[in-house]
């Protein structure tokens, strides 16, 4: 028996397979831009949202202790530290491309034995835009998470 094919079967000619494997290169150029945006995107997220994670901590230890708690921002060696005395409750590092300012003196922030702080803004910057911030609540201390597009 031989194999043969049959006038009437189709199959793929090399134009089509061509036009289609050209639209599919297409669709895909046209979604990675936007993954690689999505991406960044939650990467800020998470990085403030730990960030603002951290300062609810260091608002926690504060009430519950009784105690003098303070979050310090080291913009040199890109990191910062949640303490309550002496003792390091947790240390954070910035994300290599980004870095973080803040307009409290000092870059610290002191929590109260109440729990109550002085109000003030982190801003997380990629060269000279802003990428996102934490907003610090006058007195509640509450911090509210903002990301830029």
């Amino acid at each position: 028996m031989t194999n043969r094919l049959k006038s009437d079967e189709e199959g793929w000619t090399l134009v089509e397979l061509a036009l289609t494997l050209s639209l599919i290169g297409l669709l895909v150029s046209l979604a990675v831009p936007a993954f690689v945006q999505w991406g960044d995107r939650l990467e800020r997220e998470l990085f403030l949202g730990g960030l603002a994670e951290d300062l609810r901590l260091a608002q926690r230890e504060a009430r519950l202790t009784e105690e003098k708690t303070v979050l310090q921002l080291d913009e040199k060696r890109q990191t910062y530290t949640v303490k309550k005395g002496r003792r390091t409750l947790r240390r954070e590092a910035i994300p290599p491309r980004y870095k973080l300012t803040s307009n409290y003196p000092g870059n610290r922030v002191t929590f109260r034995p109440t729990g109550q702080v002085r109000g003030g803004t982190f801003r997380l910057v990629v060269g000279s835009t802003q990428a996102g911030r934490v907003i610090v609540q006058v007195a509640s201390g509450r911090p509210k998470v903002e990301v830029d597009p």
